[in-house]
C-alpha cells in the first residue's frame, strides 16, 4: 500500500478563509488542503522537535495525516449521522481518485484503519490501558495506544506484524504528533462542520455500493441502470441510496434494541419461573424471530448474529439442563434444533430468498423475477435448489422459469446485452429435471 502521495502539489485548493455550507464542496476542500504540501492543518502534521528516522518518516507521517482526515469524518457523523458521514467519505475517496488514480482507494484504507484502531481502543477495558509507577495506576493516553497500533498494523511500517517489539522511541514520538496534529485540526475542521447548513445527499454526484448492503440498498443496486428493469425503475440518485442506508440501519438498530429487551429480560431471571419451559421456548423462539429479522435486512451484521447466537446458546443450555432428566423431551428439542438449522439453510440461502421473505420486502412483486436474473449463476443455483426442496415453493419456481424467458426475450429485442443470462437461463431450465 503505497501512502507516499504527501507532497504532491496538486491544483490550489479553495481558500480556507471559505466556509463551504455546501457537504460536497466542503469536501473538494477538504481534498486540496490534504493534497497540498503547504496548507494547515495537514502541512503542521510533525510535532515541534521530533525527528523521525527516515524509514518510519513516511509511517508516522501517514498516522498523522490519516488521524486527522478520520477526525474530520468523526466530527461530521457527530453532527449529520453515520449513514451521512460513510456517504461523504465515500464521496471524497471518489474525489480523490479523480485528483490522482488509487488515491482515493488508499485514503480509503487508511481512514479505515484510524477507525479500527479507535474502536479497539473503545473496546479495551481500562486496566488494560495503564501502567502502575511509584504506587500509582497511570492512564495511557489515547495517542499512545493509536501509536503503537498503527506501527504494527501499518503495511509500510518497519515494525508491521512484529510481536515484542522495541518501538525504539518512535511510539512515544508518534504519540506526541497524533496530539499536536489534533490541536492543529480541531479548531478548523469544527468551524468546517458549523459551516454546513444541513446534509442534503443530493448534492453529492457519485457514490460507491456498500461492501456489504442492506436489504433496501441491495434491490437498489440491482435496477441502477440494468435492462431488466423498466426504464425509470433503473435511474437511482444519491439521494435514494443515502435514504435506503438510513432505513436499512434503522432496522438493524430496531433489532438490537430488541435483542438488548431480550438479554435484560433473560438476565433479571437468576431463578426461573415456575413456568421455566415456556418462559425459556418463548425467548428461543423470539431469538429466531429476531435471527430471521436479521438475515432480512442484510447488510454489515456480523456482530449483531454472534451476538443473537451468544444468547440463544445461553437460553438452549438452561433449556437442556431442565430437561436431561427426561430423555424423550432432549430427544425432541435437538430434533427441533436440526429442523431449524435446516430451515435457515433452505429459506435463507441468498439475498433475493431472504429479501422475499420479509413482510417489508423492498422487491416489488413485478420485479422478483429481474432481481433473481440480477444475482450471479452461482447464487441463482443456490436459490433453484433451495426452492426445489420444498414442494410447496415448485410452482413459484416454475412460474419464476416461464417469466424469465419472456423478460429476457423482451430485453434482448431491445437491443440489450446481458453478460451470463444464457447460463443463468439453463440453471433454470435444469431445475426442471
Amino acid at each position: 500500500m503505497d501512502w507516499k502521495f504527501w507532497n504532491k502539489v496538486t491544483s490550489p485548493a479553495p481558500g480556507t478563509s471559505e466556509r463551504p455550507t455546501d457537504a460536497y464542496e466542503a469536501l473538494r476542500l477538504l481534498l486540496g488542503m490534504l493534497l497540498r504540501a503547504d496548507m494547515p492543518p495537514f502541512s503542521n502534521w510533525h510535532a515541534p522537535g521530533v525527528v523521525f528516522a527516515p524509514n518510519v518518516e513516511n509511517t508516522a507521517q501517514s498516522a498523522t495525516k490519516g488521524y486527522q482526515l478520520a477526525l474530520w469524518f468523526w466530527l461530521f457523523a457527530e453532527k449529520h449521522g453515520v449513514v451521512a458521514a460513510r456517504m461523504a467519505r465515500d464521496t471524497f475517496c471518489l474525489l480523490a481518485n479523480e485528483a490522482q488514480p488509487s488515491t482515493g482507494d488508499v485514503l480509503d484504507n487508511l481512514i479505515e484503519l484510524e477507525n479500527r484502531l479507535i474502536q479497539s481502543f473503545d473496546a479495551t477495558p481500562a486496566e488494560q490501558r495503564s501502567f502502575v509507577q511509584n504506587g500509582h495506576s497511570v492512564g495511557l493516553p489515547m495517542e499512545f495506544f493509536l501509536a503503537t497500533g498503527f506501527l504494527l498494523q501499518a503495511p509500510d511500517s518497519p515494525y508491521h506484524g512484529r510481536s515484542g517489539v522495541d518501538f525504539e522511541g518512535n511510539d512515544i514520538k508518534l504519540a506526541g504528533c497524533l496530539r499536536s496534529a489534533t490541536e492543529q485540526a480541531l479548531p478548523l475542521f469544527k468551524q468546517m462542520i458549523q459551516a454546513l447548513q444541513g446534509f442534503d445527499a443530493r448534492s453529492l454526484p457519485r457514490w460507491k455500493w456498500s461492501a456489504s448492503p442492506g436489504a433496501i440498498e441491495r434491490h437498489l443496486q440491482r435496477r441502477y441502470n440494468n435492462p431488466l428493469f423498466s426504464l425509470h425503475r433503473q435511474v437511482v440518485t444519491s439521494n435514494d441510496v443515502y435514504e435506503a442506508r438510513v432505513a436499512d440501519y434503522q432496522a438493524l438498530a430496531e433489532i438490537r434494541k430488541e435483542l438488548a429487551e431480550l438479554a435484560s429480560e433473560f438476565n433479571a431471571h437468576s431463578e426461573l419461573p415456575v413456568d421455566r419451559h415456556p418462559f425459556l421456548n418463548g425467548l428461543r423462539e423470539r431469538l429466531d424471530t429476531l435471527e430471521d429479522y436479521r438475515l432480512m435486512a442484510g447488510g454489515e451484521n456480523g456482530s449483531l448474529g454472534g451476538a443473537i447466537a451468544e444468547l440463544r446458546g445461553k437460553v438452549m443450555t438452561v433449556l437442556r439442563s431442565v430437561r436431561q432428566n427426561n430423555t424423550q423431551r432432549l430427544a425432541k428439542l435437538e430434533k427441533a434444533e436440526a429442523l431449524q438449522r435446516e430451515r435457515h439453510a433452505a429459506l435463507y440461502a441468498t439475498d433475493w430468498m431472504r429479501q422475499l421473505r420479509s413482510h417489508a420486502t423492498p422487491i416489488p412483486p413485478q420485479e422478483v423475477v429481474a432481481a433473481l436474473l440480477s444475482d450471479t449463476p452461482e447464487e441463482i443455483e443456490t436459490a433453484v435448489a433451495a426452492l426445489q426442496a420444498e414442494p410447496q415453493l415448485h410452482s413459484t419456481l416454475e412460474n419464476c422459469r416461464a417469466y424469465a424467458h419472456r423478460l429476457v426475450a423482451e430485453v434482448r429485442a431491445g437491443g440489450h446485452a446481458l453478460p451470463d443470462m444464457d447460463e443463468k437461463l439453463r440453471i433454470l431450465d435444469a431445475s426442471r429435471t
